[in-house]
């Protein structure tokens, strides 16, 4: 009897972690974006060699998405095939908050400070944190941007919404991100300026975007994330963004297969 109710407490335990690891995965709150600091990884993951993009899916179990999903981001985004929709406006409900940069390893994000939200028709999202990814890892037919802003929000019920910004150098841009003086180089290194700075200032003036169910674009590639790209990019000085590349090298994932998604399109 005693080895019975020891087989059924293995497979009671082997079902319980089982659950959870598939909770954890199709949470997209249990994803990395959500952690303020810089930690170990299930799995390492980079964006070159053996290691790369077409191999996340089998690093790691957990990580199966990024080659078996089918709302995977990012993508190349046609406006033409994009359905005009009657769609929500997006109101930044943001606030000017201390500027702080940290390297992660992957990218440099800053952490949101609470009180900075993304309204869209009756949901409310709380702004998380924003990084950055060059060169842009979505595409506007077929173009590829310098570099792309990703700000990631989530409600409190756990939806995530990420609202994805081209940026393009300029030479007579006005915006300038004053962290490109001062940027953490190393991973694990953190930059806090004492200059404050709105988050909406590195938005486009227009707020039409486009529009899509699909992926975080990083290991675990969670989907059920709502996407926002807007259809506007933003103009930085070449110094800038030379600056972000020197440090981030590329770390771009490639755009993914769309299979039977649709786009729309703000009229």
């Amino acid at each position: 009897m005693k080895y019975v109710t020891r087989f059924v407490v293995v497979v009671a335990s082997v079902s319980q972690l089982m659950c959870q690891s598939l909770s954890a995965q199709e949470r997209p709150t249990a994803h990395h974006y959500f952690s303020k600091t810089p930690h170990e990884h299930i799995a390492h993951w980079s964006y070159t060699g053996k290691n790369g993009p077409e191999f996340w899916g089998i690093l790691d179990p957990s990580f199966r998405l990024a080659s078996s999903g089918k709302q995977q981001s990012p993508i190349d985004i046609k406006s033409a095939k994009a359905k005009a929709s009657e769609l929500p406006a997006l109101k930044f409900d943001y606030r000017i908050e201390r500027m702080a940069a940290i390297n992660n390893g992957h990218t440099i994000q800053h952490n949101g400070e609470p009180g900075s939200f993304l309204v869209v028709g009756d949901k409310r999202y709380s702004l998380e944190q924003y990084h950055v990814h060059t060169p842009s890892e979505h595409t506007l037919d077929g173009k590829q941007f310098d570099l792309e802003i990703h700000f990631v929000h989530k409600t409190k019920s756990g939806e995530v919404a990420v609202v994805g910004v081209f940026v393009q150098a300029d030479e007579k841009a006005e915006i300038d991100i004053p962290l490109s003086y001062d940027l953490p180089t190393k991973p694990g290194e953190r930059v806090e300026l004492e200059s404050a700075r709105n988050p909406s200032d590195f938005l486009p003036p227009s707020r039409e975007y486009f529009t899509y169910a699909g992926s975080f674009t990083t290991p675990p590639c969670t989907e059920q994330i709502r996407w926002y790209v807007m259809k506007q990019p933003i103009g930085v000085p070449p110094k800038v963004l030379e600056r972000f590349v020197a440090i981030l090298k590329s770390n771009n994932r490639p755009v993914q297969n769309l299979y039977d998604r649709v786009v729309e399109k703000s009229k």
